[in-house]
């Protein structure tokens, strides 16, 4: 056997590589394409939206989840984040040293039309991704009027997204502490 699937360090790094293998277009993108393999064979939905939630909270690149993923995997701990990280970075440090000395003439040639149906499928996956956290993430009433009003902040203020997120944080407890909207909608 050429792949021992018994082994999670090596599992996870599969996975996270044919993940990466296939990403286009940033972060979100591999929110339904890690869902796929993780829930509910790894762990539990609301684990896995929470690691989401949490890599979005914080600065820097939505892959960074992927490490958490692969430490939370079967208790792979930093091996386990190590190996998900190499498995989803792995494939686009290949590509470019794979393409940089063919690219100037691809960037102007006739590759520019399947660039624009990659980004077409990016957005796709994007489009993917918003559904299924909210279908995850939105529950009750209180879930629904924190996401309108942490959403029409952002698209209709210049506030930066930390104090949006605390304004959310804030609704969210005086909702709750008033035991205001907390019926399920779904």
């Amino acid at each position: 056997m050429i792949w021992d699937n018994s082994n999670p360090i090596l599992k996870t790094f599969q996975v996270h590589y044919r993940a990466g293998g296939i990403v286009f277009g940033g972060g979100p993108v591999i929110v339904p394409l890690l869902a796929a393999e993780a829930i509910p064979d790894w762990m539990t939905s609301e684990t896995f939206f929470q690691g989401v939630g949490l890599a979005q909270s914080l600065p820097g690149p939505m892959f960074n989840f992927v490490g958490y993923l692969g430490a939370i995997h079967r208790s792979g701990g930093w091996k386990g984040a190590i190996a998900a990280e190499l498995g989803m970075f792995g494939p686009g440090f290949i590509l470019i040293f794979a393409v940089l000395p063919f690219w100037s003439q691809l960037r102007d040639g006739r590759f520019k039309p399947v660039l624009r149906g990659v980004n077409g499928a990016a957005i796709g996956l994007i489009g993917s991704a918003c559904v299924m956290i909210y279908a995850s993430s939105v529950r009750k009433g209180a879930d629904a009027m924190v996401l309108a009003g942490a959403g029409s902040l952002v698209a209709f203020s210049s506030l930066p997204a930390p104090f949006v997120i605390l304004v959310g944080a804030i609704f969210g407890a005086i909702l709750k502490q008033l035991d205001l909207a907390q019926k399920a909608i779904l």
